[in-house]
């Protein structure tokens, strides 16, 4: 087994109750050693209870916990709730996957963008709970006995503007410079930001449903170009961290050799 994941590891994972984040949260089960642990967060109870039934057939041998949280209404304390628990001497490795995330209004564009309620619903859920978490994680896993990796589920529409996506574009790409800055901050901190690719979500299916004539067609065309398989997409991710041939804070998209 790599290195990596050899160690006694405590994942915190949100975005766990479907797609990306419950795959994902399978395919790093399959990895754990005994003793590790798995935390999930979402606001799909029911999601989430399915997610741990998965983990438990594929390993028996680690804890998993599971919130059902509102991130869109997030704050500090309630962070600190769900890790004060956690003993950090348990592990080796603390691995934070900031996977939760939403498309945004796709009946805008860039120059309708004018509701600042809108834009703050927006950036709580996908910038400001990111920021919150990962401060929380920083202050309570503190200690250089364990290493603390981090990773930001980014997409290519962090780096490439598109029509009617502006919320999404402007809540990647910040994400994306957050974690620079922080990477550059702290350097002992392992940071990874990964696009998974064009993968069949609900966003996809929102996107290729939309009223806007452009997005939708170039979403359908790249479905019948043929989308990136959930399970590629996660192993993928996990022989990324394992093989850890990048810099922190840089970002690895999925076609990315």
């Amino acid at each position: 087994m790599n290195e990596f994941w050899s160690r006694r590891t405590c994942v915190i994972l949100t975005g766990a109750s479907k797609g990306i984040g419950q795959a994902l949260a399978v395919e790093i089960s399959r990895l754990l050693v005994p003793e590790s642990a798995m935390i999930l967060m979402a606001r799909n109870t029911n999601g989430l209870e399915n997610t741990k039934q998965m983990i438990s057939k594929e390993n028996k041998d680690i804890f998993v916990e599971y919130y059902s949280v509102d991130l869109y209404n997030s704050n500090a304390l309630m962070f600190e709730k769900i890790l004060e628990p956690i003993d950090q001497t348990k592990y080796e490795l603390i691995l934070l996957i900031h996977n939760a995330g939403s498309i945004g209004n796709l009946d805008h564009f860039a120059a309708d963008m004018n509701d600042p309620e809108e834009w703050n619903k927006y950036m709580s859920l996908n910038l400001y709970s990111v920021t919150c978490l990962t401060s929380v994680f920083l202050a309570m896993f503190n200690t250089d006995n364990v290493e603390k990796c981090i990773v930001n589920m980014t997409s290519l529409f962090g780096i490439q503007a598109s029509h009617s996506v502006g919320y999404y574009c402007v809540g990647k790409a910040s994400r994306e410079m957050y974690f620079r800055v922080l990477a550059i901050e702290n350097p002992n901190i392992n940071i990874l930001s990964y696009s998974p690719g064009p993968v069949l979500t609900d966003m996809v299916e929102q996107m290729s449903t939309t009223k806007n004539d452009k997005l939708r067609k170039n979403m359908q065309q790249l479905r019948q170009r043929g989308l990136v398989k959930i399970e590629d997409t996660c192993q993928k991710l996990v022989n990324i961290l394992a093989m850890r041939n990048y810099h922190s804070g840089g970002r690895i998209d999925y076609y990315d050799a």
